[in-house]
């Protein structure tokens, strides 16, 4: 009776050992994913912010006489960044520019809304950053 009872309180101690040994394997899984993905996270953040500077840096070089800048692509090593402009002008035709407003006083003519979107390359990381800035002149 007790060496059948010593066999049965011995796999009842394997068991929850196991179980145990399992717990702390998921745990470490997941807190490395977890640390990963916010490295990653922070990664979109930066990006996202050199990607907004980029283009207001490229609204203040760039000659509007010869046009606007409507769209710019980046590209990152793990992400593409998308910029894209609304201008707010007094001589804006509404009916043919899309990528304008008309601006009803001189205080915001010229003002551009950049609107900025950043996404991940790797499928593995589902990261989208949006940020819309608006620049006056």
């Amino acid at each position: 009776m007790k060496k059948g009872f010593s066999l049965l309180l011995s796999i009842i101690f394997m068991v929850i050992m196991a179980l145990i040994g399992v717990m702390i394997m998921k745990f470490s899984a997941s807190s490395a994913k977890h640390a990963s993905t916010s490295i990653m996270d922070i990664r979109a953040n930066l990006a996202l912010r050199s990607a907004t500077e980029y283009a207001i840096l490229a609204l203040q070089g760039h000659d509007f006489n010869n046009g606007r800048i409507n769209e710019i692509n980046l590209t990152y090593p793990f992400y593409n960044a998308n910029i894209k402009f609304h201008y707010y002008l007094t001589d804006c035709n509404v009916t043919t520019d899309k990528d304008c407003s008309y601006a009803q006083t001189k205080d915001t003519n010229g003002s551009v809304l950049v609107y900025v979107t950043v996404t991940s390359k790797l499928p593995q990381f589902h990261i989208r950053k949006v940020k819309m800035t608006l620049q006056n002149p």
